[in-house]
């Protein structure tokens, strides 16, 4: 095994500052790269990425101490028929008529029945913040949107929203921690295992008397005689709130960056709202919220003319393929009236960016997203129609599994 002595290490300082600099170099020098500091694979070009999330070999096995101490066994883990029939149980709740399990009588049209529950979040979140005042839009609205939404759907307290939050945070923070840190990794392990605690009565009671919810939903659900048992309804339920709140919690991050950082942007997409989603859907390209997704090889394939050993470990850099200049032209520009990408998938498993991963392993949340993304934005372009950056404030993106900017200070 051969490595590039002069390139940096991904877990070092130097990356963590400026990932997409190492990943230009290594579409460069190096597109295949053993990575002694992750004891992982790197593939950075669109070409590679997009064939590994098709190719049998490359397998989730990684997910096993990855996601599973937090999470549980989770659909991500699973290949083949079980994951098949066990996707047909859940899917249908996230997407199409399915949404109606859980929709109850809040409204009759399906794509109405997402939009109310995201736009009763949004203002609930948005009514409070006044004309000239300063503040830090992620803690105030991206960062508990998501959250807030999800246990909406679920019907769960909404007194109990702020310990949602809580147990959020620190499950990603384990499913972040690259470096291993044990006080990230045990307060992870704590946060999810109160979380089943807590849900377990819960489920219970929508077992015995089920309602309109999305938990009722998975409690009731059977395809071909299969259903769902307490512990898979578990994690199903944090998988949601974590990876569903996430990739939108980030997204919203980086989007304001984008379009505050050239206000003219911000103006352009208030002006003609046909641009709301290509401004989305080249902000997932540019800067992905989840920058790469781990698998593990069954057998040994050759990748860009080089042989990786079954049983490594690959990381799929999603941050790498979408920047990728073979691909996309003037890559590492956010330019959202760039033709090259076609937004109308950005949502969907044809997507060419990745941000929600490709194919079979698509994520499910992906149409929930775009509903909290879409409201959300367009509420924000309709009530603060004056938002900008506050004086002085640079956004400063964070982060290595997941990136965005940790604050966004804003005047309205």
């Amino acid at each position: 095994m051969t490595t590039t002595t002069s390139l940096p290490a991904l877990l070092s300082e130097e990356v963590a500052r400026d990932p997409y600099a190492f990943y230009r170099r290594l579409r460069r020098e190096a597109p295949v790269h053993y990575d002694e500091s992750a004891g992982a694979y790197l593939l950075t070009r669109h070409a590679a990425v997009s064939t590994a999330y098709r190719h049998p070999a490359f397998t989730t096995r990684n997910y096993e101490w990855q996601l599973e101490p937090v999470f549980g066994r989770s659909l991500l883990q699973l290949d083949g028929t079980e994951h098949a029939r066990k996707r047909a149980l859940v899917s249908p709740h996230f997407r199409g008529a399915g949404l109606q399990a859980w929709s109850g009588t809040i409204h009759r049209n399906v794509a109405e029945i997402l939009d109310g529950t995201v736009e009763r979040v949004v203002d609930l979140l948005l009514a409070p913040i006044r004309p000239g005042e300063e503040f830090d839009i992620l803690e105030r609205f991206a960062h508990l949107l998501p959250v807030f939404v999800i246990a909406d759907m679920l019907a769960l307290p909404k007194s109990d929203y702020r310990r949602f939050w809580d147990w959020y945070t620190a499950m990603i923070g384990f499913l972040s921690n690259l470096a291993r840190d044990p006080r990230v990794h045990e307060r992870g392990i704590a946060a999810a295992r109160e979380l089943r605690e807590y849900l377990a009565p819960i489920i219970a009671q929508r077992r015995a008397d089920p309602g309109t919810d999305l938990i009722s939903a998975l409690a009731t659900a059977e395809v071909d005689g299969h259903t769902l048992d307490d512990e898979e309804i578990k994690t199903h339920v944090t998988q949601l709130l974590n990876a569903g709140s996430e990739t939108t919690d980030k997204t919203f991050g980086s989007l304001f960056g984008h379009l505050l950082t050239q206000r003219e942007r911000y103006e352009e997409v208030a002006a003609d709202r046909d641009l709301v989603i290509p401004a989305i859907s080249e902000t997932l390209r540019l800067t992905p919220p989840s920058q790469m997704n781990g698998r593990v090889l069954a057998e040994s394939v050759e990748m860009e003319g080089r042989t990786l050993p079954a049983e490594s470990t690959v990381f799929l850099v999603i941050a790498s393929a979408n920047r990728d200049e073979s691909r996309f032209a003037d890559a590492e520009s956010y330019d959202f009236h760039r033709t090259d990408l076609s937004h109308a998938d950005a949502f969907t498993a044809r997507g060419e960016h990745f941000a929600f991963g490709f194919g079979r392993h698509f994520c499910l949340g992906a149409m929930l997203a775009r509903s909290e993304l879409q409201i959300g934005l367009d509420a924000i372009l309709d009530r603060f129609p004056d938002l900008r950056l506050a004086s002085g404030f640079t956004p400063r993106h964070q982060g290595l599994k997941m990136r965005a900017p940790a604050e966004m200070r804003v005047v309205v």
